[in-house]
C-alpha cells in the first residue's frame, strides 16, 4: 500500500497501461516562454526566401512540420514534434564566431531537452532543395521495423535444403 492507504499503482511510476517508469513515457513539450507565441507568428510572416522554399517542400510531403514554431524560450525555424527534431535554416550571419556561440548555445538546451537539431546552410536550401528535404525526411522518420521471415502458409510442404 501506499502511504495515502491505496494499491500501488500496476507499473511502477504511472497509471495503468501507460507504460509506467519514466525512460518509457514521452517527454512532455517545454512550454513557450512569455512572448515568444507573438514573436513566433511575427516571425512566419517575415520568412526569408529559403524558409519559404523549404515550407512549401514540406508541406507537400504532409509530415506534420511547425514553422516558426516556440519551443520553450526559442522560436525554431521548423519543428517535426513527432520525432523531435528541429530544422534551423541557417544564413551568412550563423557563420560570425559570436553567432556560432548562441547556435552552440540554443542546440545544448534543445538535445537536453530531448530535441535533435538539424541545421541545413541557406544557400544549399536554395541550391538543391531535393536533397535537403529527402535528408529532413530520413531524419524524421521513425525508424524502419525489423523484418521478419516470410511465414509458410497453413498445411504447405517444409523445403528442406540439404
Amino acid at each position: 500500500m501506499t502511504d495515502g492507504g491505496q494499491p500501488p499503482f500496476p507499473l511502477e511510476g504511472g497509471r495503468a497501461g501507460d507504460g509506467g517508469g519514466t525512460l518509457s513515457a514521452p517527454r512532455a513539450r517545454p512550454r513557450p516562454a512569455p512572448g515568444s507565441v507573438p514573436r513566433a507568428r511575427r516571425l512566419r510572416q517575415e520568412q526569408t526566401f529559403a524558409e519559404r522554399l523549404l515550407w512549401e517542400a514540406l508541406r507537400k510531403r504532409r509530415m506534420n512540420f511547425r514553422r516558426q514554431a516556440p519551443v520553450g524560450r526559442f522560436v525554431v525555424d521548423f519543428a517535426h514534434f513527432g520525432s523531435s527534431l528541429i530544422i534551423e535554416v541557417d544564413g551568412y550571419h550563423h557563420t560570425l564566431p559570436e553567432r556560432q556561440a548562441r547556435d552552440a548555445e540554443r542546440d545544448a538546451w534543445f538535445s537536453a531537452n530531448g530535441f535533435r537539431v538539424l541545421r541545413v546552410a541557406e544557400k544549399q536550401v536554395r541550391d538543391d532543395l531535393t536533397a535537403v528535404v529527402d535528408r529532413i525526411v530520413a531524419e524524421a522518420a521513425p525508424p524502419p521495423s525489423p523484418t521478419l521471415p516470410p511465414s509458410r502458409g497453413k498445411g504447405e510442404k517444409r523445403c528442406d535444403v540439404r
